[in-house]
């Protein structure tokens, strides 16, 4: 799927040597290391600050909230059919908003999937995980390596579940999928 995305503000690094990550929003000066990535993966930046990058296409009407929502993150493991959503949050992230952005984001990545099967003659598909990176969490946690399942119900009167591991400073992938 890595063909279909281009430019080097989506495509992100992956320290392939030590299979490890970095995730960071700028804006607030939060940062993660994940370890324990596998060399195969894709890692993009969904949530790009530039003006241009807000909207997802120009066939649809900008300024539409949920439309134009996206993660922070978006993690592709081809070799386990796994796709790990990210969003990095605030000390009071929002239910709404996240729940949103993450949902935005699975249709979004299930329609670039869509053009990479078609464009490849081929027939992935993808479970996704979504994982919500907030300090709000941080107090539950006994220990840095727990995660903690929370769920909510989206817009469409689904259950989803989300997994927080907190915000620790890092953490192995595994224990997040």
């Amino acid at each position: 799927m890595r063909e279909i995305f281009c430019d080097v503000e989506v495509i992100q690094c992956i320290d392939q040597l030590n299979q490890t990550m970095v995730l960071k929003e700028e804006e607030n000066k939060q940062m993660i290391t994940i370890g324990g990535v596998p060399p195969d993966s894709i890692l993009l930046k969904l949530d790009v600050s530039k003006s241009e990058y807000k909207q997802k296409s120009k066939y649809l009407k900008r300024g539409e909230p949920f439309i134009h929502k996206g993660c922070d993150y978006c993690l592709i493991i081809p070799s386990r059919q796994v796709i790990v959503l990210f969003e990095l949050k605030s000390l009071k992230p929002k239910v709404k908003d996240y729940v949103d952005q993450f949902m935005a984001s699975e249709i979004f990545i299930n329609y670039c999937n869509n053009l990479s099967n078609y464009k490849n003659c081929t027939h992935f598909s993808y479970q996704f995980n979504r994982v919500l990176l907030s300090s709000k969490y941080n107090y539950g946690l006994t220990s840095k390596s727990k995660v903690i399942a929370i769920y909510h119900t989206n817009s469409c009167g689904e259950k989803i579940e989300i997994k927080t591991p907190g915000f620790p400073n890092s953490i192995r992938l595994e224990k997040l999928i």
